[in-house]
């Protein structure tokens, strides 16, 4: 699928996040408003990730608060991500802190699987998280909660996996 404007098509489709709410995630909620009083999009907790997402408007003041929602929980990794409607810019937001050099669209069998690359080990280990735990905590946010708006009726049904690759130039 190396054709630029099937990839082009296919990372700028509308992305939905199924909003579930459940004890944990209300009490989640609660907890981010008390502290940042910034209301979050929904929240979606994959222990011990906790993920906050927001209004990109609010993400810089939210994101100014992160140190003490960590300090006050403890043990858990507090993650805050836009909630961006295109799904390029919400596969950005998930890796906010690293340098991203490509995103390429690869066709598997059994679904889309989408490359994330970088130029450095370092950035490359950022992403994936301890032994693989933040890369497999998107990865099921992505089979449980994205959906597609799309004309590509195919797409919808295919279950995306995101993959992070060292790349060079």
């Amino acid at each position: 699928m190396s054709n630029f404007f099937v990839d082009y098509h296919y990372f700028s489709q509308i992305v939905n996040i199924k909003k579930k709410f459940f004890n944990t995630e209300l009490k989640f909620f609660k907890f981010f408003f008390e502290i940042t009083k910034i209301v979050p999009v929904f929240v979606i907790v994959r222990s011990p990730f906790v993920f906050y997402f927001v209004k990109p408007v609010d993400f810089f003041m939210a994101k100014f608060f992160l140190r003490k929602l960590r300090y006050r929980l403890n043990g858990k990794k507090i993650s805050i991500i836009r909630a961006e409607t295109t799904l390029l810019r919400l596969i950005f937001s998930f890796f906010d802190d690293v340098y991203i050099h490509n995103v390429k669209l690869v066709e598997k069998t059994n679904g889309t699987l989408i490359d994330v690359l970088f130029l450095f080990d370092k950035d490359r280990a950022v992403a994936v998280g301890n032994e693989g735990g933040y890369i497999k905590a998107v990865n099921f946010i992505f089979r449980n909660f994205i959906s597609f708006d799309s004309s590509f009726n195919k797409i919808e049904k295919d279950p995306v996996e995101i993959r992070c690759t060292k790349t060079s130039l």
